[in-house]
């Protein structure tokens, strides 16, 4: 597939987003930890998307052209906002490294980075939902985004903070978590059938996606199985789920499948005209 590239920058920047909006939102809750391993992660994740982003633009100036329509462009405000959470991902994860006791630019820092991300993800879903490509068009794109920034956000940042969420309550992320991919199930069946009475592009990637039914299947069932496998052992009581096993597995399972997913969210491509501009 000739969108590797995109594939890899698409997913990347929305699980270093969600890594950093769950660093936000645990540092709110438990203070005392600092979740640096998690920092590390968002940090490298968002420098492997941007680097994914050259890649398909073929060479470095290209990125550079395309910051030349911002406020007219989806794809110039996309490459603006996620180049700026890259940058401020990289420099949380510097100071949680060398200044781990600034409390106020920690503060800044993850606030802010969780702010600019969560817009940053709003416009990849704008700039993929303006286009001429019928599939991509509607709400689904948003929340298809949205919900796998959530999901693979929080189950990274579990990973990664294990040992410092050992003796808190975790529930509250397994079921983040199993909402999320729910969501995005329920959203996508309506979304898929509408497909087929829309014009003739719509539904030629209807009968793509159709073709495509053992991956798509194979896909909600590792994901779903991964979310049921994470939030089931986050039921019992606190410091008796989560196990490590639990939550390696679970991670694999759900990144596996919403790679599949995105996989196919770029192998369904029929355009009415010209595609992503």
């Amino acid at each position: 597939m000739g969108e590797t590239s995109l594939l890899i920058f698409s997913f990347c920047m929305q699980a270093a987003i969600g890594i950093m909006f769950f660093i936000t939102i645990s540092k709110q809750l438990y203070q005392d930890k600092t979740f640096k391993t998690a920092s590390y992660a968002a940090a490298g994740l968002s420098l492997v998307g941007i680097l994914a982003s050259l890649l398909h633009l073929g060479r470095p100036m290209a990125f550079l052209n395309s910051l030349s329509h911002l406020g007219t462009s989806w794809l110039s405000n996309e490459a603006l906002l996620c180049g700026f959470f890259a940058g401020i991902a990289v420099l949380y994860a510097l100071v949680q490294h060398f200044k781990p006791g600034n409390a106020s630019l920690d503060l800044l820092l993850r606030w802010g980075g969780s702010l600019v991300g969560l817009v940053a993800v709003f416009s990849m879903g704008k700039l993929y939902s303006s286009t001429t490509v019928p599939v991509w068009q509607g709400a689904n794109t948003f929340i298809d985004f949205y919900t796998t920034t959530l999901a693979i956000g929080a189950l990274l940042f579990i990973a990664a903070s294990l040992k410092e969420l050992q003796n808190v309550d975790k529930k509250i992320y397994g079921a983040i978590v199993l909402a999320a991919v729910i969501f995005q199930a329920v959203s996508a069946v309506p979304h898929a059938l509408s497909l087929g009475k829309a014009g003739m592009a719509a539904q030629t990637s209807a009968a793509i996606l159709s073709s495509m039914t053992m991956v798509i299947a194979l896909k909600w069932l590792l994901v779903l199985g991964g979310a049921v496998l994470l939030f089931w052992p986050s039921k019992q009581k606190s410091g008796s789920g989560f196990k490590a096993g639990h939550v390696y597995l679970a991670c694999a399972l759900l990144v596996f499948g919403e790679l599949i997913g995105r996989y196919v969210f770029y192998a369904a491509i029929v355009t009415t005209t010209i595609g992503i501009t």
